[in-house]
C-alpha cells in the first residue's frame, strides 16, 4: 500500500502516461474496495458485544488478507507503469527519493500516535484495547527500527512488527527490491527467474539468521504478478464472448468472496462440532480457534511428510492466500477495466475517489482512532448502543478525518 495509495500519488502514476481518466476510477475503485475489506476486520477489537465480534469475525483475517493482498497487486502494477526502466544510478536515487518523500511523513506521525495511545497514555485512556506484546513492540530498539522502516527485514529475531503497521515495512521490502527485479529484465520471463532468485536468496536468509518475517513471502508472488500483470498487459482482453457479458463478469468478480467465505464458514462448523474445540470471544478477536482434530490431522500430514507442524501450516497458508489472493485481483482488476470508467455513476465515482483518497491514512491510523474514541465514549454503558455509535459515527468519522489530513499532507508536500 505505502506510497502507491496516496490518491495524488495515483493520478501522478496514472496521468504521466497521458489522458488515462477511465484507469484513475478504476483503481480509485479497487483501491477503495481494499480499505473496505481491511477495516472491518480490525474493527472487531474495539467493539464490545459479543454479537458484534461475532458479526465481523467473517471479516477476520481472511477478508484483511484479500484487500491487503490487492494493495500489493496495485502496487507493483502502478510502480511498473511508471517506472519499468530503472538503468542507471541517478534513476535508482530517483526512485527511492520519491518513495522515502511519499512513505514516511504520515507514517511517522502514526508511528508516534500508536506510542503515545498504546503506550505512553495506554492506562490513563482506558480504551478497552490490549496491545499484544506491549513491552516488546514499544522497547527504544524496536521503535527506531520502525522508524527506519526495518520491522519486516529483522522481525522475528529482532524486531516486533506493532500490529498494522508491519505492512509499511512490507511495502518498503517491495520497493526496495522493485528496482533489481525489472532493472536487469527485459522481458517477463527475466522478471520471474529474477523474482525466484530473489525469494530463494531471501528464504535461505531468513532460515539462516532467524531475519525476514513470514509475511514476506507470503505477498511476495502477489506483488510480482501486479508487475507482469502491467508489463504484458494481462487480462485486458478476452476471447471468450460469453465472458464480456456484464452479468458473467459480476459473478466472476465476486466469486473468490464467496468461495472463501464458504469454505470459512464450513471450517467453523466442523470446528463448533469438534467437543474438543477451544473457543472464546478472545480466540475471535484474535483470529485463534484451537480445535485438536485440525491439528491432529495436520500433525499426521507434516510427520508424513517429514516436515513439522508449522512448516506445514507455513506453506499451506501461503499457498491457499496466494491462490485466493491473485484470483481476487484477477477477477476485481478485470471487473473496475470493464466497468468502473467515466460512464460509471459520477456519485458513486465520487464516494470511491473519497475512500480512496483517504485510505493510506485510514490504515495508519484507524487503530488509535478507534481507542481514542472508546476512551472518550466509555460512558455508552449499553454495548449494543456503543457498537451502533462506533460503526455509523464513528467509522465514517474516520475516513473523513483520514480524508483531510491526506489532502492536507500532500498539498503541504507539494509545497515544500
Amino acid at each position: 500500500m505505502i506510497g502507491v495509495v496516496y490518491s495524488d500519488l495515483f493520478r501522478t502514476l496514472l496521468m504521466e502516461v497521458g489522458s488515462m481518466n477511465n484507469k484513475i476510477i478504476a483503481f480509485d475503485f479497487l483501491r477503495a474496495l481494499a480499505i473496505i475489506m481491511i477495516i472491518p476486520a480490525h474493527l472487531s477489537n474495539f467493539l464490545f458485544s459479543i454479537y458484534s465480534k461475532l458479526g465481523l469475525y467473517a471479516f477476520d483475517p481472511y477478508f484483511a488478507n484479500m484487500g491487503l493482498g490487492l494493495f500489493i497487486f496495485i502496487s507493483g502494477y502502478l510502480l511498473y507503469y511508471n517506472n519499468h526502466s530503472i538503468n542507471s544510478l541517478q534513476n535508482l536515487l530517483s526512485f527511492y527519493k520519491k518513495r522515502l518523500f511519499r512513505i514516511f511523513p504520515l507514517y511517522w506521525l502514526a508511528l508516534i500516535a500508536y506510542i503515545f495511545v498504546f503506550s505512553v497514555f495506554a492506562q490513563e485512556l482506558n480504551t478497552g484495547f490490549v496491545f499484544p506484546h506491549a513491552h516488546s513492540a514499544f522497547g527504544y530498539f524496536n521503535i527506531l527500527i520502525h522508524i527506519l522502516g526495518l520491522q519486516i527485514f529483522l522481525a522475528p529475531a529482532y524486531a516486533s512488527p506493532m500490529l498494522t503497521l508491519y505492512f509499511i515495512g512490507l511495502i518498503i521490502s517491495f520497493y526496495t527490491l522493485y528496482p533489481f527485479i525489472i532493472m536487469f529484465s527485459k522481458e517477463a520471463r527475466h522478471i520471474l527467474l529474477t523474482s525466484f532468485i530473489i525469494f530463494i536468496v531471501f528464504l535461505l536468509i531468513s532460515r539462516t539468521f532467524g531475519i525476514i518475517d513470514p509475511r514476506f513471502f507470503m505477498f511476495f508472488s502477489v506483488f510480482v504478478f501486479g508487475i507482469l500483470t502491467c508489463k504484458v498487459s494481462l487480462f485486458e482482453k478476452s476471447e471468450i464472448e460469453i465472458m464480456k457479458k456484464p452479468f458473467i463478469q459480476i459473478i466472476l468478480a465476486v466469486l473468490p468472496v464467496i468461495f472463501v467465505l464458504i469454505i470459512i464458514l464450513e471450517s467453523r462448523i466442523l470446528l463448533f462440532l469438534d467437543p474438543k474445540v477451544y473457543f472464546t470471544i478472545n480466540s475471535v478477536g484474535s483470529s485463534t480457534i484451537g480445535s485438536s482434530m485440525i491439528i491432529s490431522m495436520l500433525n499426521s500430514w507434516a510427520n508424513s511428510l517429514n516436515l513439522n507442524y508449522s512448516t506445514l501450516q507455513f506453506i499451506l497458508d501461503t499457498l491457499l492466500l496466494n491462490i485466493f489472493v491473485i484470483i481476487f485481483c484477477i477477477l476485481e482488476y478485470r471487473f473496475a477495466m470493464k466497468f468502473i470508467n467515466d460512464k460509471f455513476s459520477s456519485s458513486l465515482s465520487s464516494i470511491f475517489t473519497y475512500i480512496a483518497t483517504s485510505s493510506y491514512c485510514a490504515y495508519l491510523f484507524h487503530r488509535p482512532f478507534f481507542a481514542l474514541w472508546n476512551s472518550g465514549t466509555n460512558f455508552i454503558h449499553n454495548y449494543i448502543l456503543h457498537d451502533i455509535v462506533i460503526i455509523f459515527i464513528a467509522l465514517p468519522l474516520m475516513f473523513f478525518v483520514s480524508y483531510n489530513i491526506q489532502i492536507f499532507e500532500s498539498n503541504l508536500r507539494k509545497y515544500f
